[in-house]
This record gives C-alpha cells, structure tokens and sequence, in this order.
C-alpha cells in the first residue's frame, strides 16, 4: 500500500541530509515534484527537480548508500534519520 506524501513531509524527511534545503528552495535550485510512502516496505521516494544538490551524512542515523545516475536524472539513495529513502531528481 503506498501512500502519497506532501511536500512539507518530503522536506522533513529530507532535511537531515539535506542542510541546505531552505536556502536551495527559496533560491529556485530545487522544486518537490511528487513523493510517495510504501507501507509494505517501509520505504520513502521523493521526486525532486533542481539545478544543484549538496547531500552528506553527518549523524549515526544518516547514510547515503548508493548513487546511480543517467542523462538528466539522478536516484541517491540514502537513509535520512534512519528513515530508508530514495531520491530521484530531474535535473536541469
């Protein structure tokens, strides 16, 4: 069963791993496209389209796994807080 996710809940999520999020937002370098929550797994994924990223791991419970990417898009996934996630992004 998956569940859609709100923007606000998305950036929540994201946050941790994410430190400059607010400023990347309120600067247009990146916009929440759609995120969805599957409760059989317990997983997250987030779709984002931006211009420049900057992820890192910084506490116990935030781990960026494994990076694939592909023309104009990008998957990292990750745990953020220890909430599993993957985050594609469009990027332009």
């Amino acid at each position: 069963m998956t569940t859609d996710l709100t923007e606000e809940e998305a950036w929540n999520i994201i946050l941790p791993i994410c430190r400059e999020l607010d400023e990347l937002r309120n600067e247009g370098h990146m916009q929440f496209l759609s995120g969805l929550y599957n409760g059989n797994d317990g997983t997250y994924k987030v779709n984002l389209r931006s211009n420049r990223l900057h992820f890192a791991s910084r506490g116990l419970k935030d781990s960026i796994g494994d990076i694939s990417y592909e023309t104009g898009r990008i998957r990292i996934g990750m745990r953020a807080n220890g909430i599993p996630i993957n985050i594609f992004v469009e990027l332009f």
